[in-house]
């Protein structure tokens, strides 16, 4: 009798220690559940804040170019034409003033202002859209914009783009980034590392754009411009503007022994 009633505290024991450690198990499970659960809202909520975030920022880059797009047509559409129809104004103006010999200088040297005005506006005009890009794409624009700079400066421009014909295509916001980011590279190593020779080199493998920009310029600290607000500006643009197309940039630069700058943008 009394081994029946040892093994019956034996046996509730055990069931209570059992019942125990599933509970305990049970509670351990749905605590790292619950912690997997909150893991994956948070996630989600930081995803869901990331991609509006993508969004806006892209729209903000739609709207400066379109922007653009507008201002340049009014240059264009309407000082362009104004200052045309000035000009015209002034030569017939200069040819009932031959005989007056001061006023025919003062006039011819007002027309040739107003050609320069007229020259600028149409500059301004074209780089603040480049119809090259829209019309003949990513490489021939490239092409033109360092002959353009290489013409007003001393410096050498290399331009190589291995595997990427002149004719080929991608898509508008990527051939739009790269070319805004080539204006402001090439700006930067020409207006601060007073660079004397400037490598760009494009090239795609397995859907991927590879672009390098290689200066011999002064060089600069990396971190100590990224976290000033004012100097580092431009560096955070260009890290936004490749944001929205999922591309990533990398800068090594030595105070003294020039900057290289990697680009990597996926495309479908």
């Amino acid at each position: 009798m009394l081994n029946n009633s040892n093994s019956l505290i034996i046996t509730g024991t055990a069931i209570l220690l059992f019942m125990g450690i599933g509970l305990i198990i049970f509670v351990i499970i749905y605590q790292q559940q619950q912690l997997k659960q909150k893991y994956e809202q948070q996630k989600a909520m930081q995803d869901l804040k990331n991609e509006m975030q993508r969004q806006m920022l892209e729209s903000a880059l739609e709207v400066q170019e379109v922007e653009r797009v507008r201002i340049a047509k009014d240059l264009h559409d309407e000082v362009g034409a104004m200052l045309s129809v000035t000009k015209m104004s002034f030569n017939q103006l200069l040819r009932k003033l031959d005989n007056a010999e001061d006023l025919a200088v003062m006039g011819k040297q007002t027309r040739e202002l107003l050609e320069q005005s007229i020259g600028q506006v149409r500059r301004i005009s074209k780089e603040l859209v480049p119809s090259t890009l829209e019309e003949f794409g990513l490489i021939l624009s490239i092409d033109e914009f360092i002959q353009k700079v290489h013409l007003a400066s001393t410096t050498a421009f290399i331009f190589s783009h291995e595997g990427i014909s002149e004719k080929q295509r991608f898509d508008k916001k990527i051939e739009l980034t790269i070319y805004r980011l080539i204006q402001e590279l090439v700006n930067n190593a020409l207006k601060h590392a007073k660079a004397k020779e400037i490598s760009l080199q494009l090239s795609t493998q397995e859907k991927k754009i590879f672009f390098t920009f290689t200066d011999d310029g002064e060089g600069f600290d990396f971190t100590a411009v990224r976290n000033d607000p004012k100097r580092g500006l431009g560096l955070r643009n260009m890290e936004s503007r490749l944001s929205v197309i999922n591309g990533t940039i990398t800068i090594q630069s030595v105070v003294g022994s020039g900057t290289i700058t990697k680009i990597e943008i996926p495309f479908a």
